[in-house]
């Protein structure tokens, strides 16, 4: 039974027009989202029904595995083939969405920052979207693809080092550590991106890739980064409004953000579908972007058309607002 710390809702706060109030009013807005936002940019949910996930556990290849290091191994080499073969669409139009326009959404919360009033976006998404809209004051829950990391010999590199490869349909995979262990046969019916080379022996066949290149994204089972406990102890303190867009807040530790905050804080949900384990103040049922679209119109913002540039108009709020050591450490600045 997955229930947050009790809240009662704050009376004064139901309406539309309420939720318009609040955005007009708040300087410190703490905006939590989820995969609701990237849907309108064409990018499928990581966790849908057809989705890593859901094939890992069909499969049930898991079963006789004692080493959780060969099962991310496999998870991660599966998470590849899913992306490269799900609706038969381009694996960079799912991982590296360059030629993808950020959503309504995505641009609120740039101009959000613009006019000074974004304290944080927490987003769970991996599609790195924030950050294409511009979005500086981005923590991202669950990681992102800004960088890769060996499994084996745990060497970092950017993002796009594995790009190629992962376009290709081939699994990205470290050279160094692929010199170093043996080859794997390739099994009849592998994938293409199955390694080619021969071994005789059946251990080493049926042993994971060697140097499987792990996208910085978390995968259930790990934790995650310490940097989202610090922030959020920090932000805490500061916010003045919770906005909540696109998620069904399912995932912990991210959708126990809204028991961290204060009560006194006001909370506002934008989603598609109810959340009935969380007890927001104002909640806006229906398509985020057209709910965006309907606040901005009564805000009298605009939100940015493509190519419009907001960093010229941005003002910086300064250090001493919000203290010290606010600034988000996103994946890729390490």
């Amino acid at each position: 039974n997955h229930r947050l710390r009790n809240r009662a809702r704050i009376e004064n706060y139901k309406t539309v027009d309420d939720a318009i109030n609040l955005l007009q009013s708040a300087q410190r807005v703490m905006v939590l989202t989820g995969a609701g936002i990237s849907v309108a940019c064409g990018i499928p949910d990581f966790r849908s029904s057809d989705g890593i996930y859901a094939r890992i556990k069909a499969s049930g290849q898991y079963e006789d595995l004692d080493d959780p290091q060969e099962m991310y191994v496999k998870l991660v080499v599966a998470y590849y083939e899913t992306q490269i073969l799900r609706q038969g669409r381009p694996p960079n139009s799912q991982l590296w969405p360059k030629d993808v326009q950020p959503s309504v959404s995505h641009k609120f919360i740039r101009l959000l920052e613009a006019k000074n009033k974004l304290l944080r976006n927490y987003t769970q998404n991996i599609d790195s979207m924030e950050s294409i809209a511009g979005v500086e004051r981005v923590f991202y829950c669950h990681g992102s693809f800004a960088t890769a990391k060996c499994m084996d010999c745990q060497n970092e590199v950017t993002g796009s080092t594995i790009h190629d490869d992962v376009v290709q349909g081939k699994v990205p995979r470290c050279p160094p550590c692929v010199k170093k262990k043996p080859k794997r046969k390739r099994k009849k019916g592998s994938r293409p991106w199955d390694e080619e080379e021969e071994s005789e022996s059946d251990s080493q066949r049926d042993m994971p890739l060697a140097g499987v290149m792990k996208p910085g994204i978390t995968f259930f089972g790990e934790k995650l980064s310490d940097n989202f406990d610090n922030l959020l102890y920090v932000d805490r303190e500061e916010v003045d409004l919770l906005l909540i867009i696109g998620t069904s807040l399912k995932v912990k530790p991210v959708s126990e953000i809204l028991a961290h905050i204060p009560h006194s804080v006001p909370q506002i949900l934008i989603n598609k579908t109810p959340v009935e384990h969380v007890n927001p103040d104002i909640v806006l049922l229906g398509d985020c972007e057209r709910i965006i679209e309907y606040l901005c119109d009564g805000l009298g913002w605009v939100i940015p058309s493509k190519g419009d540039d907001l960093t010229q108009s941005r003002q910086k709020r300064k250090s001493e607002e919000l203290g010290n050591n606010t600034n988000p450490e996103r994946l890729g600045d390490r």
